[in-house]
């Protein structure tokens, strides 16, 4: 499936939102453009917007990178980019389209480069800071909280981390496990967590990285990740990837959160590392997940107002 394809399907996927999904890419680039992300709607729309967080890419005089967000064209010359692993800042709203091309003035083997993505559902105050059309709805559940009135004296809204900062509570740990033996064509689990019915808790997969020595683009390493009932919701190339680096992520799940190895080739002793968060599933989050929650809640998140 191609890159762009794969996103795509990722991004209608996405359930609980704000999700931070980690693209990670590498191929070999022939001379001149080589489109590497192209969406449109309906995938993206203003109604769900993709807001690009940062990059890595691997420093290369003959790479030039073009990134386009609607109407807005980016672009950067890779070799101003830090080493694979270190990452710069590339924020672009896209409501309508995005498009992301690697130009080469020559051939390039094993190019590789990383691209957080977050998909979200734009509150009444992102709506008014983007200039996004407001419903009638909108118009009038803004006058009764004064959201237009904060975004102006720069109150709302708040930065998607330091949002998620405020709401979610608990702990987070760092699995790093060996995984021994990878056989070819098959998924080998490292880790399985589940939560009990009804849910009080929710996961949370927030970095991912693994040990990319001695593989190649043919071997096809790749970490699954299962969440709830999307299976291999995420498939994450393990080739672009650096031991020496955390590459953030913010997948939610609510039920179940499974991660794998997998490979079109025998494997052994592979180094995987990630960090998965256990957060109380509160009244706040259960309606920004579209669960039970009061009216209160639901007006908050709908504003983006933290309580």
């Amino acid at each position: 499936m191609a890159i762009q394809d794969e996103l795509a399907t990722v991004i209608r996927k996405a359930r609980y939102l704000p999700e931070l999904l980690p693209l990670f890419h590498a191929q070999d680039l022939a001379t001149g453009d080589n489109p590497i992300i192209t969406l449109g709607s309906p995938t993206i729309s203003p109604d769900l917007p993709v807001l690009t967080d940062k990059l890595s890419a691997t420093p290369d005089t003959s790479v030039l990178l073009k990134l386009k967000a609607d109407k807005p064209t980016h672009k950067a010359e890779t070799i101003s980019l830090n080493a694979i692993g270190e990452l710069t800042p590339l924020e672009f709203l896209a409501t309508r389209s995005l498009s992301l091309v690697l130009n080469a003035d020559t051939v390039v083997a094993n190019y590789k480069m990383y691209l957080g993505i977050w998909v979200i559902r734009p509150s009444i105050a992102q709506r008014i800071l983007w200039e996004l059309p407001l419903t009638a709805e909108y118009e009038q559940l803004s006058r009764k909280r004064g959201v237009r009135e904060s975004v102006v004296k720069g109150i709302l809204p708040f930065p998607a981390s330091y949002q998620i900062e405020r709401e979610c509570m608990g702990f987070k740990r760092t699995y790093a496990e060996i995984v021994p033996a990878v056989t070819s064509g098959q998924a080998t689990q490292i880790v399985a967590l589940s939560l009990p019915e009804p849910p009080t808790e929710f996961l949370v997969l927030e970095s991912i990285t693994a040990d990319n020595a001695g593989l190649t683009l043919a071997n096809n390493a790749q970490i699954y990740v299962t969440r709830d009932d999307d299976t291999n919701y995420l498939k994450l190339p393990v080739f672009p990837m650096d031991s020496g680096y955390d590459f953030p992520a913010f997948i939610p799940a609510l039920r179940k959160l499974e991660i794998s190895y997998y490979a079109d080739a025998n494997l052994a002793n592979r180094y995987v590392r990630f960090t998965i968060a256990r957060y109380k599933l509160t009244d706040i989050l259960c309606a920004r997940f579209n669960l039970e929650a009061t009216q209160e809640a639901r007006e908050s998140t709908l504003c983006g107002v933290v309580p």
